[in-house]
Order: C-alpha cells, then structure tokens, then sequence
C-alpha cells in the first residue's frame, strides 16, 4: 500500500484491489493501508458502465438517532430496544412493506412509529 487510487498487486502480481488511505501515526509513508477489495471494485464500475451510478440497496426509512430514542424511553417509561423509524415515505420499500413513522398529533404529542429490533440476513 502506499498510493491511494493505485492498485494493491499480491505476491503473484494480480491485482487484489484499490488502495484508498493508509494510517500513519507518524506522517510519513508508513503504517496500516486501507484497500477496497478488488471483486467490490469490479461489482461497482459494472453498476456505473451499466446505470451511471452506483446502485446502493436501502429500506427507506428514517431512523431517530440514539439519543432520542433514550430520551423518549425516559419519558415513556419503557425500555426501547431497537432503531425507532421517524419516517418511512411513500414509494420506499419499508412503506411498501407497511412499516409506520412516527408521527405529531396537533397536541404536539407523538404517537412512536415502528421499532424495528431484528432483519433478516
């Protein structure tokens, strides 16, 4: 490793991958290189040849960041164990899939959307 944007060769002289960054506690040229994996690369330069652009999977939600949900786990007096969805708009795969934001009622109180505490691999 050593020059980013370059390849990573093996011993055989293949090319295993894409050098990106390197840590280097003191600076200089020297320390633990950082590579994208040479079968990411070729997955990724088919999706930009083929739509332009990388094609990223996403569930298309919106998710209340820890702290938030802890506070409102406080509030509520129950432990909330899991990613607490805000929002899952229309035309996403979770609104497809039935997964509810939470909402604001005109009271200002809010009514918890889904907790989402396991996926599937």
């Amino acid at each position: 490793p050593g020059n980013s944007g370059g390849p990573l060769f093996n011993s055989a002289g293949e090319v295993i991958g894409v050098n990106t960054a390197i840590y280097s506690p003191s600076g200089a040229n020297a320390g633990i290189g950082f590579a994208i994996p040479i079968d990411t690369v070729r997955r990724i330069v088919q999706q930009v040849i083929r739509h332009g652009r990388t094609l990223r999977p996403t569930l298309g939600v919106s998710v209340a960041d820890d702290n938030l949900t802890r506070n409102l786990s406080m509030r509520i007096g129950t432990t909330l164990s899991g990613v607490l969805v805000m929002d899952a708009p229309p035309g996403t795969p979770a609104h497809a899939a039935g997964i509810q934001g939470s909402k604001r009622k005109p009271d200002g109180s809010i009514v918890l959307g889904d907790l989402i505490v396991k996926a599937n691999a």
